[in-house]
């Protein structure tokens, strides 16, 4: 399942003279190979933009832009980052495709320069998606057991199972190899087993990501052991107690 998560930077005049403000997200999910989209307001009085995520490219710089007064802007994107600009709206729209090994925490930065000199810059944390998880917590009153995956898990730094704010079982990537504690290692994922306690809340955390688990109890299986009749389904009991009384009633 693709997750895309548009983004809105809006830059506001407060008065003549006056600093602006922006109005934007401090995170932004998407999910692995989905693209991500960065909207951006650019106004008469923004100079150029320039949008970087340090220690990741070459120069750190994925996307620069002038804005000549009252005409639009003139960009240079890496070859990864496509953009567009509405002329109606104003809005300037990049995106790029989200690779969890090379964006998960990663800090993405707009930075804007006014005609009056005046810069600004926001941080943006990028996230992997809440549905790429598959998170769940299965109980028999005794002991449960917490299984987290994602397919993105061999290109995480790792994963962890928390109660609250406290990891109690992880697994933490070495280059290739896993260093797991308490945890057994899936092909996408962890799972640890423990005593349960219904008081406990669980929760799956990759990459700064987390996801709640709810409790579900475990199905009970009938043994082999049990009598033919017990096996039967309900109907198939009900037929076999009318030939019986049909029988017994022809006897007598």
């Amino acid at each position: 399942m693709q997750f895309v998560l548009k983004l809105i930077a809006v830059f506001v005049i407060l008065a003549e003279n006056e600093i602006y403000s922006s109005i934007v997200s401090e995170t932004l999910e998407a999910c692995h190979g989905s693209n991500f989209y960065v909207d951006i307001l650019l106004d008469a009085t923004t100079k150029e933009i320039n949008v970087n995520i340090p220690s990741l490219y070459q120069n750190n710089i994925i996307l620069t832009c002038s804005i000549p007064f009252d005409k639009k802007p003139n960009c240079l994107p890496v070859p990864i980052v496509q953009y567009k600009f509405n002329q109606t709206s104003k809005i300037l729209t990049f995106d790029m495709k989200y690779h969890n090994k090379e964006h998960a925490e990663k800090a993405l930065f707009v930075n804007s320069t006014l005609r009056n000199g005046t810069t600004h810059s926001r941080k943006i944390i990028l996230l992997p998606c809440k549905a790429d998880f598959k998170a769940k917590a299965i109980h028999n009153n005794t002991y449960v057991t917490v299984t987290c995956e994602n397919r993105s898990f061999n290109q995480s730094s790792g994963m962890q199972i928390l109660q609250g704010d406290n990891i109690v079982s992880q697994c933490q990537w070495n280059k290739t190899t896993p260093n797991c504690i308490s945890a057994k290692e899936l092909a996408n994922g962890i799972q640890m087993t423990t005593e349960h306690d219904p008081k406990i809340k669980y929760s799956c955390g990759m990459d700064g990501q987390f996801v709640q688990l709810n409790y579900t109890e475990e199905s009970t299986v009938l043994p082999e052991s049990l009598s033919y009749s017990s096996r039967l389904s309900e109907p198939q009991q009900i037929l076999m107690l009318t030939c019986i009384l049909l029988i017994c009633s022809l006897y007598y």
